[in-house]
């Protein structure tokens, strides 16, 4: 099936007309495929016939490494929706071979709007080293969103491409850390963003105002998420890296799933509606919904979105109803959680207004001093003044005792990037939990340090661009 010339999505990305789409994860391989199939085959014929949905979104292992093929099953629901898919795309456990295997078959489908994400920590993936320090390197790696999307910019194949961004994060560096790998992405030939999941609007809104802030008008869709009763239930063991709620929240979801299943369903559903017309009045392109079920399921949601959407057209109207609904509940996940902006949701200012939209004053960390010294000398030896010959000669010396090449130093600003669990040079990944802590909780995000020492030598700017000579 092949839809080159037929891309819904696509038309109103560039149109910016308003849409949704409907998620659906590839199943674990231990299912049989066509059995895992059946209820999303459901929701794909339903989808056929609603206009606003352009789509489905197929997630590539999301949950665990060992899923089914993702272009696979986001063909075999093209052909129920008669829609043409978004493909994911994990670097969790890739290799550069897979990805241009995966999108060679994904032309050969037809399949053209690609979403690069560097994924979560692999199941396989041995959390801590024997003396509970550093994380020993996973054999598979994990293969940077922004590679996935060099590769796939330069397959020349005119795919449509997006990247993740996780704008729910509650201290200066993690939420920094985001937005200048955000503009990494772009750089690297991402089209459009989408959003990890999330529920507070206040950093949804600080997103669209961060990129109206940098002149930025690349589409962006949020991904929401309805929750199971299983989800509910463990809630406070984590959702999904990178995935937060609050304390309160999470008390008021388990006092809906208490009631019953009816019950709960019927709150989220409200709240999703809420979120999806708040979404369009922020400036958000299109919603992305993850834990529909079934058809019937499709039903209600689209029900509910609709009401909003009818309902909500002023933002005015929609802060208090969204406050209202939540009692002001409090979405932080930490205490003195931090927004870039001041004035978040206030009712008054949609679109960011630099007389209006006010900067706060949060200091970045100074980087430890055995950082400072390691960059001081390693800066220097691996630095552009000595003759070729030595140049060389220092340089591998380096590399050796370092064991990392010198162009992923450079990128570190010399630091080793060992000290990331998933061996990453370019940025950050999404999965931090509040507090800063990586993912794999060993430690506070590498990449913190290496802001930090970016900051302290006034070169914030390479984090974005890399450094001088990267492609």
């Amino acid at each position: 099936m092949d839809f080159s010339g037929d891309n819904p999505l696509v038309s109103r990305l560039r149109n910016g007309e308003f849409f949704l789409l409907i998620e659906c994860n590839t199943s674990p391989l231990e299912q049989p495929l066509e059995a895992s199939l059946t209820l999303a085959r459901s929701v794909a014929r339903k989808i056929s016939d609603v206009p606003e949905v352009v789509g489905m979104a197929v997630t590539d292992r999301l949950r665990t490494e060992d899923t089914h093929d993702p272009v696979e099953t986001a063909a075999r629901l093209a052909e129920a929706s008669g829609k043409p898919p978004v493909v994911y795309l994990s670097g969790k456990g890739s290799s550069e071979e897979r990805i241009r295997e995966i999108l060679a078959r994904a032309r050969s489908e037809g399949i053209r709007s690609i979403v690069a994400v560097t994924g979560d920590r692999s199941e396989k993936h041995t959390a801590t080293g024997r003396s509970g320090g550093r994380v020993p390197p996973y054999p598979a790696g994990y293969l940077d969103s922004v590679d996935i999307l060099r590769l796939a910019s330069a397959s020349g194949d005119g795919l449509c491409l997006g990247a993740g961004v996780n704008p729910f994060k509650y201290n200066p560096s993690d939420q920094y850390l985001q937005y200048f790998k955000m503009m990494r992405k772009l750089d690297a030939g991402s089209e459009f963003l989408v959003t990890h999941a999330g529920w507070d609007m206040k950093k949804l809104q600080e997103l669209q105002w961060y990129l109206q802030m940098r002149d930025v008008g690349n589409p962006v869709i949020a991904r929401l998420a309805l929750l199971s009763l299983d989800d509910i239930a463990r809630i406070h063991d984590g959702l999904h890296p990178g995935v937060h709620v609050a304390r309160s929240f999470a008390a008021v979801l388990q006092r809906e799933s208490n009631v019953n299943a009816t019950q709960s369903l019927s709150a989220q559903l409200h709240r999703l509606g809420l979120q999806v017309a708040g979404c369009r009045l922020l400036g958000y392109n299109g919603v992305q919904i993850a834990g529909l079920r079934d058809g019937h399921h499709l039903d209600m949601v689209l029900m509910r979105i609709n009401e909003a959407l009818e309902t909500y057209d002023a933002f005015d109207t929609w802060v208090n109803a969204w406050n209202d609904y939540h009692n002001f509940l409090s979405f932080e996940p930490i205490s003195d959680a931090y927004y870039v902006f001041d004035g978040l949701l206030n009712g008054e200012t949609v679109r960011f207004d630099p007389e209006q939209c006010h900067l706060t004053d949060r200091s970045l960390p100074e980087p430890a001093v055995g950082d400072r010294a390691l960059h001081a000398v390693l800066s220097t030896l691996l630095g552009e003044g000595w003759p070729e010959v030595i140049g060389e000669s220092l340089a591998g010396a380096v590399e050796r005792v370092c064991g990392v090449p010198r162009d992923h130093l450079r990128e570190c600003f010399f630091l080793s990037p060992s000290a990331c669990p998933k061996r990453l040079i370019h940025g950050a990944c999404g999965g931090s939990q509040p507090d800063g802590t990586c993912e794999f909780g060993q430690a506070r995000c590498f990449f913190q340090r290496v802001m930090a020492l970016a900051a302290h030598s006034h070169e914030l700017d390479s984090l974005e661009e890399g450094p001088k000579g990267d492609g």
